[in-house]
């Protein structure tokens, strides 16, 4: 089963400059960690030293929609009045929310409403993801 990991562009680049030919980033990780394993004392309880600087704010935000589409979405929202949302951060983490739409009307702006609340300043808090659904089942664990 393959995992998808997000990383910043700075480090990205650094992987980039390892990869010979057809290497995917999944090859260039692989052969850094068998180098490092073949090198490390094994009698001694090595790890690798954590990077100094944090993580870089993420330069996108997805924001994924269920039902799909946001004009269908809204229409539901509008209905029901609640919504849930999943917050997808880079440090691996995620975070979710009960939204109450209860003063949501036919004239407010979904993506709006969100961007001024749930993910206002979604870069310095490391969010690159939003699911918001109507139901609970939607959202992906």
């Amino acid at each position: 089963m393959s995992q998808v990991i997000r990383i910043p562009e700075n480090l990205f680049k650094r992987l980039e400059k390892h990869a010979q030919g057809f290497d995917t980033p999944a090859n260039v990780i692989e052969k850094i960690l068998t180098y490092y394993e073949g090198h490390s004392d094994n009698s001694q309880n090595t790890h690798l030293a954590r990077p100094t600087q944090d993580f870089e704010p993420p330069s996108s935000l997805e924001i994924i929609f269920y039902p799909e589409g946001e004009n269908n979405f809204k229409q539901a929202l509008l209905e029901k009045k609640q919504a849930y949302i999943l917050l997808h951060k880079i440090d691996g983490t995620s975070e979710f929310k009960v939204w109450n739409a209860s003063k949501f009307g036919p004239h407010s702006d979904v993506t709006g409403n969100l961007r001024t609340g749930y993910l206002r300043g979604w870069k310095n808090k490391g969010i690159y993801k939003a699911e918001v659904a109507i139901e609970k089942a939607d959202i992906s664990s």
